[in-house]
């Protein structure tokens, strides 16, 4: 997830911010609006996935779904650029379960061979790359990698759902959000949209299977789905499950995700 374009900027304030902003390890586990993103994902996986499949998770962050697969069966290799999350992964109990575990970035793949994998998890990269060139790179390389006939789960940030989220706040800032609506760009953070990534991933001739919010509305009831009891929550993971592949809510979730195959040989 190294930008070329910048190689001292990128890669340290990735590292910078998942070491002491905002450990990775924490975000889907504080319930709420995460446990909707995360219960949702996972539902995907497993529905999509085939039995005992040979996964890469090149963006595994501290390993929520490379450990959530390796449980159930499929054999996962998992890595991230940032240093403190292999340091995590590699100290994690569940660390043998892994058939690797690595510091990877998603622009470059060599150390495994063409059509190596059953499915590639390309969830993160596409967040934090910030030009058009790098994101086709990191599809490349992971259709790369992948086998025909194998499965691509690509997540993106949705610009349109966090120019909204601003948008509820003081406007003061009225500026910021409409130069943030032009370029999506903030921090070490890229946000697309869903025409954008559709676009992309068409361009590698993918068949999409399934495009859907993994948040969707949810993450405008933040605060409020935090405050839900258990029965409640499940409630409203029920009706979000209903409706995030719903074309026109996809410009809500803050978290998309694209499930594509690629095509089989000629």
């Amino acid at each position: 997830m190294v930008s070329r374009e910048d190689p001292m900027g990128n890669q340290e304030r990735l590292n910078r911010f998942y070491t002491e902003e905002s450990p990775e390890e924490l975000r889907l586990a504080e319930g709420g609006a995460q446990r909707v993103e995360f219960e949702t994902a996972r539902l995907y996986l497993r529905r999509y996935l085939p039995a005992a499949s040979s996964v890469l998770d090149s963006c595994a962050g501290t390993g929520v779904y490379a450990f959530h697969l390796a449980h159930g069966g499929h054999r996962v290799a998992a890595g991230d650029l940032v240093e403190r999350n292999v340091h995590f992964l590699r100290r994690h109990k569940d660390a043998p379960l892994l058939d690797w575990i690595g510091t990877l970035d998603a622009l470059d793949l060599s150390g495994f061979g063409d059509d190596t994998f059953d499915a590639v998890l390309c969830m993160g990269a596409l967040y934090h790359l910030h030009t058009e060139k790098e994101r086709a790179r990191a599809v490349e390389e992971s259709l790369r990698v992948l086998k025909p006939g194998g499965l691509l789960f690509a997540t993106y940030m949705n610009r349109y759902a966090v120019i909204q989220n601003n948008a509820l706040g003081p406007l003061s800032n009225l500026d910021e959000i409409l130069r943030y609506a032009q370029d999506g760009q903030e921090g070490v953070f890229y946000a697309s949209t869903p025409e954008e990534t559709s676009a992309l991933l068409r361009g590698f001739a993918l068949e999409t299977l399934c495009h859907l919010s993994l948040d969707g509305i949810t993450n405008f009831l933040y605060t409020t789905a935090g405050l839900l009891d258990e029965q409640g929550l499940r409630r409203w993971e029920t009706y979000h499950l209903s409706s995030c592949e719903v074309p026109s809510l996809l410009g809500a979730g803050y978290h998309n995700m694209i499930i594509g195959k690629k095509p089989a040989s000629a």
